[in-house]
């Protein structure tokens, strides 16, 4: 009898310790899984659309058949062609559409039998310009008065421009701060995302960016008659910017 009872409590006591393993498995030990933190990391990506709000050309003079024929230059000649790029300057200031307008000239060779000979003079200069959208109808008036200054010239020629569009540095800085603000509202709407789907506290971390810095107009091409441009056609492009972000969940 005495065996009987012996053997029923320890019976019993065996039973109190498994409850207790049990307790203690499920209270503490997933208790103590639970609140081991989760990191993961993802890739996140924003972008706009953005327009060209600038045009630029590049107006090039150069010698015309008098000058490249021109084996040397009388110093009123060379005053004719001075005098010729000043009227140049001084119309391009008066709207301020473009930079530059100096030139230079210097003597044209042929080589023959390793004999250097001069056959006439080249002529170097340039106006770069950058014109908003609205201002196409002043500059078409700017491009026909240089016209006209150089028709007046024995010597020199000008090129017909056409205009490129471009993006402006305002533009493009003003265009990144709106990304940055897309991308961090993004990237928080995941907390909530998160916390929901995995049953825990989900924040950021941390959030590394990567900006695009190559950004190409879409254009197609208008047509330019005599010195009158046309703008080109443009479509809004897309300029992105990607993020890693990382979470911890706990």
């Amino acid at each position: 009898m005495l065996a009987f009872v012996k053997g029923l409590g320890i019976g019993f006591l065996c039973l109190l310790l498994f409850i207790a393993g049990v307790i203690f498995n499920v209270e503490f030990l997933e208790k103590k899984n639970s609140n081991q933190a989760l990191f993961f990391s993802r890739n996140i990506e924003v972008n706009t659309d953005l327009k060209p709000d600038e045009f630029y050309t590049n107006i090039n003079f150069w010698a015309n058949e008098n000058l490249d024929t021109k084996i040397t230059l009388s110093d009123e000649e060379k005053n004719q062609i001075t005098n010729t790029f000043s009227q140049i300057t001084q119309r391009a200031k008066k709207d301020n559409f473009c930079s530059g307008g100096s030139f230079s000239i210097e003597p044209n060779f042929s080589y023959k039998d390793g004999a250097q000979t001069i056959k006439g003079q080249k002529l170097n200069a340039n106006l770069e310009c950058i014109i908003k959208e609205n201002e196409l109808d002043n500059f078409n008036h700017f491009l026909n008065d240089l016209n006209s200054i150089v028709k007046k010239s024995s010597f020199v020629g000008v090129s017909i421009p056409t205009l490129e569009p471009k993006f402006s540095k305002q533009l493009l800085e003003e265009n990144k701060e709106k990304l940055y603000d897309k991308l961090l509202q993004k990237a928080y709407s995941y907390e909530g995302i998160y916390s929901k789907d995995l049953n825990k506290s989900c924040t950021l971390k941390t959030l590394k960016t990567n900006l695009d810095p190559n950004i190409t107009p879409r254009i197609f091409a208008a047509k330019s008659n005599d010195m009158q441009l046309a703008l080109p056609i443009v479509k809004d492009t897309k300029q992105s910017l990607n993020a890693t972000a990382l979470f911890v969940c706990k």
